[in-house]
């Protein structure tokens, strides 16, 4: 059998009736770290099991893994939020491998901003309409998520690079006043895709 990270479902109740199938394996990928990306199918059903046996939290048994099985999608790049990317061996993430593939070994924001907003824009999606305020760019929340998964980084910690590109005139965010601001590079950011993803 395996172990739950206590982590995970405490933050799981934290949430409480705003928790979301992918919302639970997305804390389960930025918590329960295991060096490769993603969450393997056992781990996916522990996870599955101890949210149902826990009152505070409402999963009923079965919900998170006939989630995954019901919206995973065959694609290694973005085909939305609201899905499921396999990455390899059978594991499951909220990020397609193809963001884990170029962004794995960087924390560098503008990275994740250029990456995610080529993604979403080259898919025709589009962010998905329940995030970030109008305009251009990526929802802010969306590029923290992944700065939390893919790059390992805290909350806080993403957070604070987030600001320090914006604080540095690097990141632009658009003037609606939205929660979750959609951001984008700033035209004259001294930053291309060619250059090298480390910090």
């Amino acid at each position: 059998m395996v172990d739950t990270n206590q982590q995970v479902i405490e933050e799981a109740r934290q949430r409480g009736e705003t928790l979301t199938s992918r919302k639970l394996l997305l804390l389960v990928e930025q918590y329960h770290r295991s060096g490769s990306p993603g969450v393997d199918r056992e781990l996916l059903d522990a996870y599955d099991a101890a949210a149902a046996r826990d009152d505070a939290i409402p999963f009923k048994e079965g919900q998170l893994s006939e989630a995954v099985s019901r919206d995973l999608v065959d694609d290694e790049s973005w085909a939305g939020e609201d899905v499921y990317y396999p990455v390899g061996d059978d594991r499951i993430s909220t990020f397609p491998a193809e963001w884990h593939d170029v962004l794995g070994d960087t924390t560098d924001v503008r990275a994740y901003v250029d990456v995610i907003g080529e993604a979403i824009d080259d898919s025709g999606t589009g962010a998905d309409s329940q995030r970030g305020g109008i305009g251009t760019g990526v929802p802010e929340g969306l590029v923290l998520e992944a700065m939390a998964v893919i790059g390992e980084l805290d909350q806080e910690t993403a957070k604070d690079r987030l600001e320090q590109r914006r604080d540095d005139g690097e990141l632009v965010e658009d003037a609606d006043q939205h929660p979750d601001a959609r951001i984008h590079l700033a035209e004259d950011a001294e930053w291309m895709r060619d250059d090298s993803l480390e910090d």
